[in-house]
């Protein structure tokens, strides 16, 4: 009989561990946009791009023969969105003052630990193929609250919301060069339990040679936002999980009843 009850009540506590810790599933969606910046990143007029419910796209600009982006994000306790971009100059007439910036949105995130802080981790990494120069990627992480005010499935207008805390700051990488990618964070406290994360990824040629960039380099990186949560400082319910744990001395005191009559 104690061995049965014993058994049911960690049966018992298993499952409740499970309800409780186990990881959210997303239902993110993202947008794309994608532009060309000047020398003093202001965007050149006519050259935006949007692209709605977008996790990977290939498209060309005026000076980027191929710029390919792709997006991976994760939802739960840690959530994180991963931003890849690889844009290929084009082959003549090359303008290394002129970049791409790329903003990317994704909402739908869910976090088991509402009421508690969120620490945003930006990370700037940027690839080494380039020739004839440098490439430098900058990333910025900003939190927004879900849902937002425009959505990520928009093909017109890039996604907005209110914003959650402050953003991480711009992390700037540059490569080939020696050194770690570096990252900046932020904190947020009373951290609701859904939210959306915009990255926005600078990517440019810097020091460029008196030859200019060589044909077949590639510029661009990664960018990686990490939210990880805590739960609030306040006294977890205990009462189920009592209220289990005193089904085993319930059977116990039964047991030894039944040996004492005998």
């Amino acid at each position: 009989m104690f061995l049965r009850y014993a058994r049911w009540s960690v049966a018992s506590l298993a499952a409740v561990a499970a309800i409780c810790f186990s990881p959210t599933v997303s239902r993110a969606d993202t947008q794309i946009l994608v532009e060309e910046i000047n020398s003093s990143g202001n965007v050149i007029a006519g050259t935006t791009q949007i692209f709605a419910s977008s996790t990977n796209i290939t498209t060309s600009l005026s000076n980027f023969q191929s710029v390919t982006i792709t997006a991976n994000s994760n939802s739960g306790a840690v959530s994180s969105l991963t931003t890849t971009v690889n844009a290929i100059p084009i082959a003549s007439g090359f303008d290394a003052a002129i970049g791409i910036r790329v903003i990317v949105t994704s909402d739908g995130f869910f976090t088991p630990n509402a009421g508690g802080t969120a620490t945003v981790s930006n990370n700037a990494s940027a690839s080494s193929a380039i020739s004839g120069g440098q490439n430098m990627l900058t990333a910025n992480t900003q939190l927004l609250n879900d849902p937002l005010t425009t959505p990520t499935s928009s093909g017109t207008a890039q996604a907005t919301g209110t914003n959650l805390g402050s953003a991480t700051g711009a992390a700037s990488d540059i490569r080939p060069s020696g050194g770690v990618s570096p990252t900046t964070t932020s904190t947020i406290n009373s951290f609701p339990n859904s939210f959306a994360i915009q990255q926005e990824v600078d990517v440019r040629a810097v020091n460029v040679g008196a030859n200019g960039v060589a044909s077949g380099s590639t510029l661009g990186g990664s960018a990686s936002s990490l939210v990880a949560t805590s739960p609030a400082p306040v006294p977890a319910p205990g009462g189920l999980v009592l209220a289990l744990a005193a089904v085993p001395a319930f059977g116990l005191r039964r047991v030894l009843r039944k040996r004492a009559a005998v």
